[in-house]
Parts: C-alpha cells; structure tokens; sequence
C-alpha cells in the first residue's frame, strides 16, 4: 500500500524550465496560444440564449486566479492583481506606480464563445479581450449571408492569424462560407448540452454540462450602429466532416 497515487509525478523528476501547455479545452487570443505568423480555424457553434455565448468583465487576482462577471464588478480593487508594469517594477518604481494609481490592474471586457477545432477534432471555449478583434467578429456577423442555422451551427468557418510580438501583435480573423454538414449538426446536437460557458462566471468548468435550472446571465452580444445605439450581434440569437 503506497503513500502516492500510481501517476503521481515525483518532483525530483520535474524540470524547472519547462512550461505548462495550455488546456486543449481552452483557446484565447493569445502569444501561448498562436505563434506569430501562425494560422488557425474553427467553427462557431452555439448562440447566447443557448449558453454557448457570454460576455463581461474579466481580471486576474494577486494568486493569479481568473474572476468573471456578468457585469463590471464593485469591488475588484480587493483582490485585482497588479499590472505589466507594477509586477516588473521595484523599489521607489513601483511606490511610484502605487501613488499614482496605476500599479492595480483593471477588469478586462471579453467575450467567450463555443467553437469547433476541427485540428483538436472537439469543442473549445475560445475567449476574446481585445476591441479589434472583437470589431472583426462584429463585422462578420453584420454581413448577411453570414449566420448560425436553426441548429446554432454557423454557416461559416473562420480563420485566425497572428502576426508580430508583443504591442505590435495583430490578429486578422478571415471568415469563409462553408455550410456544416448534416453529420457535423448532429455532432454538435449530441454535444452541446454538455458545455454551458454562464458556469465562468462561477469560476467552475463549463464542460461540466448544462445545469437541470440553468439560466441565463449578462447581457447578449451588441454592438454601436450608425445612430449610436446598441444592436444585438447575430451571435445572441453567438475532408474534415465539419
């Protein structure tokens, strides 16, 4: 009878410089996820009123722990982690920083949608924080032959690429028409109760499965039209066989 489980890893068979790989279930746009001049594509599949689309505001604590919400949160200055610059600063630099204001970070708008990764052959929760590519998923959605189908399928699939490092990242989402098959529908009809992203904003796993009292939280995807107002995006209605 052992202490250890059977797959316990001993720490003196750990080495130091290696890195964590990101969880396969998980894609953000981000340096870990994409290498620069790298390309992915995948599938939308899923709408806000079905629980496959959230949105809200976003931070990391001081422990490094992601906190969702629905709605801009009160009191994130409790536990809010610090910002690039404060967490590489020192000394009089980062009283400097404290003095200011400016050594706290600030929650993060974002938007997290169901998507199929046709290279992963499974269903990914990809997250978004940044205006610019958001403004491109808008502008796909305002185009009309651009949609999801009476099964929360989209009609499209898109194609992700990165270019540059650091500040000089650019991302360029590209989408192309390419109805889902009838297999691919009822691929995504057997899965999409088994993922339900509202769980986020509990820190829990959305791929626990929908909740039997599940409701709906936050607002639908919207953006400004011409006038100023808001306008609910597509999204709220947001040889591979797929």
């Amino acid at each position: 009878m052992g202490f250890f489980p059977p797959d316990y890893k001993p720490a003196s068979g750990e080495s130091g410089g290696t890195k964590s790989q990101p969880n396969p279930k998980y894609w953000e746009f981000g340096n870990k996820h994409l290498a620069d001049g790298d390309t992915i594509s995948f599938r939308p599949c899923g709408v806000f009123d079905s629980g496959h689309v959230v949105t809200g505001y976003q931070y990391f604590t001081m422990e490094g722990r992601i906190r969702r919400f629905p709605k801009y949160p009160k009191e994130y200055e409790v536990d809010i982690g610090l910002t690039w610059a404060a967490k590489n600063a020192k000394g009089s630099e980062l009283e400097k920083l404290e003095a200011e204001g400016k050594a706290k970070d600030r929650p993060k708008f974002f938007m997290s949608f169901v998507n199929y990764f046709p290279d992963r052959k499974d269903f990914v929760c990809v997250t978004v924080t940044q205006k610019k590519v958001r403004e491109q998923i808008e502008a796909i959605l305002d185009m009309e032959d651009y949609f999801f189908m009476e099964s929360g399928v989209a009609n499209f699939t898109v194609t992700v690429k990165r270019k540059g490092e650091g500040t000089e990242t650019t991302w360029t989402v590209t989408p192309t028409l390419k109805k889902p098959t009838a297999a691919f529908e009822e691929k995504w009809k057997a899965a999409k109760d088994g993922v339900w992203l509202p769980a986020l904003y509990e820190g829990a796993d959305p791929f626990a499965g929908k909740p039997a009292e599940a409701k709906i939280e936050g607002l639908p995807p919207t953006k400004r039209d011409e006038l100023g107002a808001d306008k609910e995006l597509a999204t709220a209605g947001v040889g591979e066989d797929w």
